[in-house]
Parts: C-alpha cells; sequence; structure tokens
C-alpha cells in the first residue's frame, strides 16, 4: 500500500515540533531597532490588490524601524557542533559550525514586514550533532501584534 503523501508530511510536522527548546541559560538574545530608508523598488508594475495603505508603506521615504538580533552561545550540549538557521520556517540562512561565546546576527528586517509576516517572522536555529541530527533549538518569533516571543515565551513588544 502507498504511504499517502499527506500523512508523511503530518508525521514529519509533528516530528519536527518534538525537538526540544535550548535552555535560556545557554544563549543570549541582543535586540537592535535602528531606523532606516525602505530601498525603493525598481518595479513599475501596478498590484491592483494593494491597499493605498499598502502602496504608501512601500513606496515611502519615511525612517522605518528595523530590527537586528543578535544572538550568543554561551554553552552547548555534548554532541552540538553545528547551527542550522531557518527564516519563516522555509528559507535556510546558514548552517555552520558553533562558536562559544561569538554572537552572531540575524537580520529581521522592518518589523512592519515582520509584523505583517511578510518576512522576518520567524528564526528557528538548530543545533545539530555531526551526523545532522537535530538536538535543540531556539524559535524566535514577532506575532501581528509586535510581540516578540523566545521559544514560546513573550519578551516584549517591538
Amino acid at each position: 500500500m502507498k504511504f499517502p503523501f499527506f500523512l508523511a508530511l503530518a508525521l514529519s510536522v509533528f516530528f519536527e515540533d518534538t525537538v526540544p527548546y535550548k535552555p535560556d541559560a545557554e544563549f543570549a538574545i541582543r535586540l537592535d531597532m535602528k531606523f532606516k530608508v525602505r530601498p525603493q523598488s525598481s518595479s513599475t508594475t501596478v498590484n491592483v490588490s494593494e491597499t493605498m495603505a499598502e502602496y504608501k508603506k512601500r513606496t515611502s521615504n519615511d525612517q522605518l524601524p528595523f530590527l537586528t538580533l543578535f544572538v550568543t552561545i554561551n554553552e552547548v550540549k555534548l554532541g552540538e557542533t553545528r547551527m542550522r538557521i531557518l527564516r519563516d520556517g522555509r528559507i535556510m540562512m546558514n548552517n555552520k559550525k558553533i562558536e562559544l561565546g561569538k554572537e552572531f546576527k540575524l537580520e529581521v528586517g522592518f518589523t512592519d514586514d515582520a509584523k505583517d509576516r511578510v518576512s522576518g517572522y520567524e528564526h528557528i536555529i538548530y543545533f545539530v550533532t555531526s551526523d545532522k541530527k537535530d538536538v535543540n533549538r531556539i524559535v524566535i518569533s514577532i506575532d501581528p501584534n509586535g510581540d516578540y516571543f523566545v521559544n514560546g515565551q513573550k519578551r516584549g513588544r517591538l
């Protein structure tokens, strides 16, 4: 009997969520908020589903809040050798060796985009063994209200 694709997908999602969170004492996250001008798009196409408010936000020359996260790994468990970083659940941003005590940067981007779930609203850092098995993870997310969460715990508001 053929194994249904949707069942396989559901099982993979279920098992992915069983990777435990990395304990808070083993890492630190620092937020850096700056104001930047959104780069102007060179596109001259018109999006008919775009509202006037969305158009003004996209074409504005105003300074907008831009968030960067700085993560420091203070401690690793036995076997953790590498980090695999996913952005928005689909884009692999990085796969690198763990360096204790060294700060690395994760760009969230413009906070309006993160709140609107356009980009930068979720970063997952998986801690992986040499045989590519996930051991721990850190989940950093921003909800539509601007609340900032680390491993499911609210840490503040943007």
